[in-house]
């Protein structure tokens, strides 16, 4: 059977069946070191599935970087080095390479990571991966097998950006805007750190959108999610998106993806001091529904209705925006 006909969710799982692979569902895996735990993550980019025509080697470059920083994030994880591999195709220009390295060398000090090197090969297409490496302590360690009922849903920044970068940049509407959208994503490390110390519980990035990451938690832990159309925090640019595409607030904020924000929840009695902490930190957090012990629905402002389905997958249709196929 092909891949493209089960899509990614059903190939990762059939992998976990075969009984050899352990890593569990989590961002990145856990590995015991002392009174801590190594956290290990690995993700990739190419040309044919996440580099739009145009993006530079610096965007190419910290892209690479601040998605697999992002994977430490949503475990709250502090990160020390990453490793890449290079696949190139011999007619790469050396410069666009160094300038490659530099940028995520760049981005890594950000955040207070080393980049440690890694492998080149030569190849028909180009492939870039990293394998990123942190470490916390167990207590401060956040994952998705931490969801409950009753537990109040957050999430940091706004949504849609993303969908919005795919949109200019397809329709050729301020095309060099949307490669900035797609491409200059902030890994939230610093806040989830926060967010963990002051009681955050399940944590996920959004690379695959709200609606694949509740999808996936009401499938692997039977617990439901509740939210609030009017609650969810929508980046500036999707009117204008929405308005050249067609496509809905909900494709544009809760299916698309590649937003990299933090999905989280809170204890309800936790509420109040959670939200003054979040002030104080002057981090960007909205409340945007909460967890329930029935299916995943959501509010209009007029009636509930019944999520279907998840959203972005590899190896599936990309969800549709409107007018874009």
């Amino acid at each position: 059977m092909k891949i493209s006909s089960i899509g990614e969710r059903e190939l990762v799982a059939s992998m976990f069946r075969t009984g050899h692979v352990h890593g569990g569902d989590n961002d990145c895996i856990e590995i015991p070191l002392g009174k801590k735990k190594l956290l290990v993550s690995t993700d990739s980019v190419s040309y044919d599935t996440n580099i739009p025509a145009g993006a530079s080697a610096d965007q190419i470059g910290r892209f690479l970087a601040a998605i697999n920083l992002s994977d430490i994030a949503a475990m709250a994880g502090n990160p020390i080095g990453m490793l890449s591999s290079f696949n190139l195709p011999g007619k790469t220009d050396s410069e666009f390479v160094l300038k490659l390295v530099e940028s995520i060398d760049n981005e890594l000090k950000l955040f207070d990571a080393e980049y440690l090197g890694g492998d080149t090969k030569e190849s028909s297409v180009m492939i870039l991966s990293g394998t990123i490496i942190g470490e916390q302590a167990e207590r401060l360690i956040r994952r998705r097998s931490d969801i409950r009922p009753d537990q109040v849903l957050c999430v940091t920044g706004d949504l849609g950006k993303a969908a919005a970068g795919y949109t200019f940049y397809r329709l050729g509407y301020r095309k060099k805007l949307g490669i900035d959208l797609l491409m200059n994503i902030v890994p939230r490390v610093r806040e989830a750190k926060i967010i963990s110390e002051n009681g955050g519980k399940f944590m996920t990035d959004l690379s695959d959108g709200i609606f694949e990451s509740i999808y996936r938690a009401k499938r692997d832990f039977g617990v439901g999610f509740r939210l609030v159309q009017d609650e969810i925090p929508v980046n500036e640019n999707v009117k204008k998106a929405i308005q050249l595409s067609g496509g809905t607030l909900n494709d544009m904020t809760l299916s698309f993806g590649g937003d990299y924000e933090i999905l989280f929840t809170i204890e309800n009695e936790n509420y109040a001091d959670f939200k003054s902490a979040m002030e104080s930190e002057k981090i960007h957090v909205s409340y945007i529904g909460d967890t329930w012990k029935g299916d995943n629905i959501i509010f209009d402002g007029r009636s509930w209705s019944q999520i279907v389905g998840g959203g972005y997958q590899h190896f599936a249709p990309a969800p549709k925006i409107g007018s874009i196929s």
